[in-house]
C-alpha cells in the first residue's frame, strides 16, 4: 500500500503562503483557501485511494487539518462526509483555532482517545505554496 503523498497546486500558490510582519512569520490567506483546499484535498484522496488499491469504504476515521470553518465545510462537501466524521476537527478548531499544519496531530490525539473504530484512518493537511499532504493510518487497539 503507497502509505503517504503529497499534491501542489502552484496555479494557486498566492492563496496561502508565508510572509512577515513585524519580524514574525504568518501565514496570508485569501478568501479562496476552503475551495482550493477541499478541491485538492478530494483530488489527493482519490488518487490515493487509487494507488494504494483501497475503497473508500475501507475508511473508518478522518484526521483532518481544521484549516477554519470554512475549509472543514468545504472538505465535508467534497469528500462527503458527516459532521461526525469531522467532529475531532471540529472541537480542535473551536479550542485552539488554526494552528497550522500541526493541528493533524491534536486531532489525531482525540481521535485515538475516542471511539474511532480502528481501521484504515486517512490523515490529510494543508501548507504553504498550497500544497495537501496524506497518509493512510492503519489503526488497531491492540
Amino acid at each position: 500500500m503507497n502509505a503517504c503523498s503529497a499534491g501542489i497546486s502552484p496555479r494557486s500558490s498566492n492563496t496561502l503562503r508565508f510572509g512577515h510582519q513585524n519580524g514574525k512569520l504568518r501565514n496570508i490567506l485569501r478568501p479562496q483557501v476552503s475551495q482550493v483546499a477541499s478541491e485538492l484535498a478530494a483530488k489527493l484522496f482519490s488518487d490515493s485511494l487509487i494507488a494504494a488499491k483501497v475503497k473508500r469504504e475501507q475508511i473508518t476515521g478522518w484526521i483532518l487539518h481544521t484549516g477554519g470553518r470554512d475549509v472543514i465545510l468545504a472538505l465535508r462537501d467534497k469528500l462527503n462526509l458527516s459532521a461526525e466524521d469531522v467532529r475531532h476537527s471540529s472541537a480542535v478548531l473551536r479550542e485552539f483555532g488554526n494552528i497550522s499544519s500541526p493541528t493533524v496531530y491534536f486531532v489525531l490525539e482525540r481521535a485515538l482517545n475516542d471511539s474511532v473504530p480502528d481501521g484504515l484512518w486517512w490523515m490529510s493537511a494543508f501548507g504553504a505554496g498550497f500544497s495537501c499532504h496524506g497518509a493512510f493510518l492503519k489503526v488497531s487497539a491492540a
